[in-house]
C-alpha cells in the first residue's frame, strides 16, 4: 500500500507539527543531568522528524512517528535513572544504539503488553523506533 502524501503547502518545520518539541527534554527531566542528555536525544530526533517530512509524508504519520519519539526519550532518561547509570557517560547515538534494536525500542515500562490495545501502541512504537535506529546508523556513515 502507497504512503499517504501530505499537500505540498503543508508545514515544513518539526516545530510546526510539535509546539511543544523544544520541552521534551524538560519533560523527560527527572534530576538536572537529564536536560543535556534529553537535549542530545532530541538533537538526534529533529533530523528524524525532518527526514520524514521531506518524504513528504501524511501529517498524522509524521505526528504519531513523533509522538513516539517523544515515548522512546522519556524511557531512555527513565531507564538512566532507575538502573542504567552507568550508561549516562554514553553519548546520545550511543544511548539511542544501546536501548534500539532491530525488534525496536525499549519496552515502554507504563504499557502493559498483555492488553491488546497497548500491545498494539508498543508495536507501533517499535515500528518508529526500528525506523529511528536505520536513520541514525545511516546518518553515521
Amino acid at each position: 500500500m502507497p504512503k499517504a502524501k501530505r499537500n505540498t503547502n503543508d508545514v515544513e518545520h518539526p516545530s510546526d507539527y510539535f509546539s511543544d518539541i523544544d520541552e521534551w527534554p524538560n519533560d523527560w527531566m527527572a534530576v538536572e543531568e537529564d536536560l543535556e542528555i534529553g537535549r542530545g536525544l532530541l538533537a538526534l530526533f529533529i533530523p528524524y522528524v525532518k527526514h520524514l517530512i521531506d518524504e513528504r509524508l501524511a501529517k498524522k504519520t509524521i505526528k504519531n512517528n513523533g509522538y513516539h519519539l517523544k515515548m522512546l526519550g522519556g524511557e531512555i532518561i527513565e531507564r538512566l535513572n532507575q538502573a542504567d547509570e552507568d550508561n549516562r557517560k554514553l553519548s546520545p547515538r550511543e544511548l539511542i544504539l544501546h536501548y534500539v534494536h532491530e525488534e525496536g525500542g525499549p519496552l515502554l515500562s507504563f504499557l502493559d503488553p498483555n492488553v491488546k490495545a497497548e500491545l498494539a501502541q508498543h508495536m507501533a512504537y517499535d515500528a518508529t523506533c526500528r525506523k529511528l535506529l536505520k536513520f541514525v546508523k545511516l546518518e553515521s556513515t
